[in-house]
């Protein structure tokens, strides 16, 4: 065998271990393994134990419930191998979702919800040790104007009383884990049946899904 041939031998064994190598890191990015992981300060309600406990109890049984620090329930409702969402408290939502990149690593989106009574989202991204990533790029901003709009036979004056009437402006977020994508939608405010009804006329939702780089 010549030296150069020899020396492409060795590139090329290179290249399959390091290949495998990333196939291995990319396998120990489970559910159970960023659950466990999740810092203290992002579920105030758990201990390790009792994370390590709601786990177990959903990979019995598909769902799993403790009795958290503040002696009321936390629940683990969905846990598959890309998506989880756990109720932290009867007013505390908290979704877990895997998105898959093209450059060939898995970043986590973290969608808080909080009901207090009306939902509130915020949408945080993570890599899969918890080091906050910018959302500069994975998901574009926007705000109260996108989630509106006047229909073409409502009067100015009625479309900006209506407007009027969402204040504070509260924005939440659903999750689609099947489609990786987010809806978006403004919460209605403490209002009557029928100011909220009439308020339904002026609301739009604003889909975006996950295509490997961003949210659009």
């Amino acid at each position: 065998m010549t030296k150069g041939m020899s020396m492409i031998k060795g590139m090329l064994v290179a290249l399959a271990l390091f290949c495998c190598w990333g196939n291995v890191a990319s396998a120990q990015i489970t559910m159970r393994r960023v659950l466990m992981a999740m810092p203290d300060s992002m579920a105030p309600y758990l201990n390790h134990s009792m994370m390590g406990e709601l786990v177990e109890f959903a990979e019995r049984s598909g769902r799993g419930e403790v009795k958290n620090k503040l002696e009321g329930t936390t629940s683990l409702d969905v846990f598959s191998p890309d998506y989880a969402s756990l109720s932290m408290s009867q007013v505390a939502k908290m979704e877990v979702l895997f998105l898959p990149r093209t450059l060939g690593d898995t970043i986590l989106c973290v969608v808080n919800t909080y009901q207090g009574p009306e939902p509130e989202s915020v949408v945080r991204f993570y890599d899969p040790s918890w080091k906050p990533l910018s959302d500069d790029g994975l998901l574009a901003p926007f705000d109260k104007e996108a989630l509106v709009r006047k229909p073409d036979t409502m009067a100015m004056e009625e479309y900006e009383r209506l407007s009027r009437m969402i204040d504070p402006c509260l924005i939440a977020a659903s999750v689609n884990p099947q489609e990786k994508s987010l809806t978006f939608s403004l919460s209605k405010p403490l209002l009557s049946k029928d100011d909220k009804q009439a308020l339904d006329a002026i609301l739009l939702q604003k889909y975006v899904k996950w295509d490997g780089g961003t949210f659009k």
